[in-house]
């Protein structure tokens, strides 16, 4: 019934504009809270979470006063952005974290969000959750997802294919509630081609604006007025926003050094990515580790 329902509204695209989203799994794991644990950050997460609890109760929204509670059976849905969450100490779930956006880095779905429903009304988004978990598991390990991770072909394709399959779920599940997917603006394609260059860099390489721009054919002038209409950002922000990315996907993995992740990210010293990632996120490395690993 809820896929017939939904079926009408899902959004339709042409081929050039599908292949142009970033959809990346993060994370999948099944597991029970160590304690209560409770976030105040104001950080900006450039991803979302879909959160199945079995036990206890899980709280979260983009403030406190905004938040939405998930008891035992039901999903909670959150948008990336700005996040408030809390847990209780017995709380049990399965989450699943990734990115599904436009080439702009905006969120396919995000009006509506966070939003709570019963497991019972969308059966075959648990099991397609479950499938990710047991694929992922077999073959590449439960964890964080870094992008710099490297992958055989086989895990790489079988992953992606349960991960998409459990997007197909979901956004059934958004039309079935009436959530709309945000409109899709074109960008020109020079700033796609930015845009793919700035995604393209490796993590501890700096890159120019001005390099941006000549590799898009552009002046650099002529790319951030272009930029700035398409994404709102001019491309020095766009890389700064991609590099933010990465620091926070280092960060949540929870297994690399501080230092490690600074001198990997470029920063000169860890004293500087200290005072580059708190200028950004109003918390240290540190404490958005501790408020974000699990």
């Amino acid at each position: 019934m809820l896929r017939e329902a939904s079926r009408s509204t899902l959004p339709n695209f042409r081929l050039s504009q599908w292949v142009t989203l970033r959809l990346q799994l993060l994370w999948v794991y099944e597991k029970a809270m160590v304690k209560e644990a409770t976030s105040t950050s104001q950080s900006e997460y450039g991803f979302q979470s879909a959160l199945l609890v079995h036990k206890g109760w899980a709280l979260a929204g983009e403030s406190e006063s905004g938040a939405r509670r998930a008891g035992p059976g039901q999903w909670l849905f959150l948008r990336q952005g700005k996040r408030w969450q809390r847990f209780s100490a017995d709380c049990e779930l399965l989450s699943i974290g990734y990115r599904f956006q436009y080439p702009t880095g905006e969120a396919v779905y995000d009006e509506g969000l966070p939003l709570v429903v019963d497991a019972a009304d969308c059966l075959q988004l648990e099991r397609e959750a479950r499938k990710v978990l047991r694929t992922v598991k077999r073959h590449i390990g439960l964890g964080f997802y870094l992008g710099e991770r490297v992958v055989d072909m086989r895990a790489y394709l079988l992953t992606q294919n349960a991960f998409r399959l459990f997007l197909v779920e979901l956004a059934e599940v958004y039309a079935a509630e009436g959530l709309s997917r945000r409109d899709l603006r074109e960008p020109s394609q020079y700033v796609l081609r930015a845009l793919d260059l700035i995604q393209g860099v490796p993590s501890g390489r700096s890159v120019k604006s001005a390099d941006i721009a000549h590799a898009a054919g552009l002046s650099q002038t002529h790319l951030d007025r272009l930029m700035v209409q398409d994404t709102g950002h001019t491309v020095h922000q766009q890389i700064e926003l991609r590099r933010l990315q990465l620091a926070q996907d280092a960060l949540q993995a929870g297994a690399v050094p501080l230092k490690t992740i600074a001198y990997d990210l470029g920063f000169c010293s860890p004293s500087h990515f200290h005072s580059w990632f708190r200028k950004r996120q109003g918390v240290t490395p540190a404490q958005f580790r501790r408020r974000n690993v699990w």
